[in-house]
């Protein structure tokens, strides 16, 4: 209980704006004593499409601001990060032919593209070493993956599978060296950036980078924001009574941050246009036998924070509601939802436990949440007592449903023929919603 108490007073404290504020002075002092330049170092893998957007978008992010740009290779994808590789890896090919289309970027059709078996690799894995030695520019980098990807011929892979069939030790140990400086600086997935001490992952980041470069840097951009077309015209388009028409399914756990700021967001995004909103719960990881490393969960956290602050809302004050508290909060959620309050219970919970440091995992703070959403607590009180505990089936088939879909994690989103996960792809669904109206 002590630790409780101890851990969420400390998620107050480290992701307090002062504490933000502090470690950019910090980095910043440091880059001026040591004469530094402006550097981003920037991580890219040949077979990760992420990377391949990433990279088309970095020259004008360089040029705008006047930036170093360093480039690693990595290879391997830390397993222990995904609960699902192959289906993180088959969503993650849809969703950037989304986002391709979205910033009019270049990415092959889908039903056109085939991967390369790793033998293939070596002579990629080799021209990326080379540009990368070389510190060669961002544009030879990206023409090695626009042969990947889209067949554009690039001399340097040509040159490279000419030289030989094996890669070199020393190019193993080069990428094993870069896997292992991105591990230790504190991050486990290809298409990211480092700047001074904070982590930015693919295009869907790079408006947290633009705004505080304008902070920092005298930019002929003006203090522009180019990469934020995900959110920008979010909400913005009317409602009219066809786009109320269809329900959007959310996929939710009481223990995902991320799945805190898609319920807030949906509740917006329904209300606007009208739309029923249906909640699924689903057990978090780790109550289903699944292990999230501390690096995960560190950026997560912090990830969390910037992307809440963005849209408004509060996050910080985190009282973890790992085992008892979700349990609490599914035990009762048939009442909730038995007196159409749901949603408003749902919310309570999360925005308890985010954002105001409320331990749900006892009596006393669950009788809080229950009144506030409006529920009975004495009602609610015989659920949270009942041994039979009829709320695990119904998650379980939750997570069954979401399995069906092709996903694995929360947030998840399901509206008719569109899926989506993670809490910053509402877009997507609102262009569905919006389709289905025109149609």
């Amino acid at each position: 209980m002590l630790k409780q108490h101890i851990m969420r007073y400390m998620t107050k404290a480290i992701s307090s704006d002062t504490v933000l504020s502090t470690k950019r002075l910090y980095h910043e002092g440091k880059r001026s004593i040591t004469s530094k330049e402006h550097t981003l170092e920037v991580f890219v893998c040949i077979t990760d499409p992420y990377s391949y957007l990433l990279l088309q978008v970095i020259p004008e992010i360089q040029q705008r601001y006047g930036l170093q740009v360093r480039l690693y290779t990595v290879r391997d994808k830390q397993t222990d990060m995904f609960p699902d590789l192959a289906k993180w890896q088959q969503n993650s090919l849809i969703d950037c032919a989304r986002l391709a289309k979205l910033y009019a970027l270049s990415f092959p059709e889908l039903d056109n593209f085939a991967g390369k078996n790793d033998n293939a690799l070596d002579a990629y894995w080799a021209a990326m070493l080379h540009v990368e030695k070389c510190a060669l520019s961002v544009t030879d980098m990206l023409a090695i993956f626009a042969q990947y990807w889209q067949n554009v011929p690039s001399e340097l892979v040509a040159q490279k599978t000419a030289e030989t069939e094996l890669m070199p030790l020393a190019s193993c140990k080069m990428l094993i060296q870069n896997q292992e400086y991105q591990v230790k600086q504190g991050h486990y997935l290809p298409a990211t950036i480092k700047y001074a001490g904070e982590w930015y992952w693919a295009i869907d980041r790079l408006d947290h980078l633009e705004s505080r470069l304008n902070l920092l840097l005298a930019s002929s951009a003006g203090g522009q924001v180019k990469y934020d077309r995900q959110t920008k015209h979010l909400l913005t388009h009317p409602a009219t009574p066809e786009t109320a028409a269809h329900p959007v399914t959310l996929y939710f756990s009481a223990r995902s941050p991320y799945s805190y700021l898609g319920l807030e967001l949906a509740v917006k995004l329904c209300n606007h246009y009208g739309c029923p909103l249906i909640v699924k719960p689903v057990l978090p990881m780790m109550m289903r036998g699944m292990n999230v490393p501390q690096t995960k969960k560190m950026y997560i956290f912090h990830d969390t924070k910037r992307e809440a602050k963005k849209h408004g809302i509060d996050y910080g004050f985190v009282a973890d509601p790992l085992g008892k508290a979700v349990e609490n909060c599914y035990a009762l959620f048939a009442l909730a939802k038995s007196q159409g309050k749901e949603i408003s219970y749902l919310l309570e919970f999360a925005r308890a436990v985010n954002s105001q440091g409320l331990l749900a995992d006892n009596e006393n703070g669950m009788q809080i949440i229950v009144q506030r959403s409006g529920l009975n607590w004495h009602e609610a009180k015989r659920e949270l007592n009942n041994p039979v505990q009829p709320w695990r089936q119904e998650v379980e088939d939750n997570m069954n449903e979401l399995n069906n879909l092709g996903l694995w994690g929360v947030p998840c989103f399901h509206y008719q023929d569109t899926v989506t996960w993670g809490q910053d792809r509402l877009w997507v669904i609102e262009q569905a919603i919006l389709s289905k109206k025109k149609a």
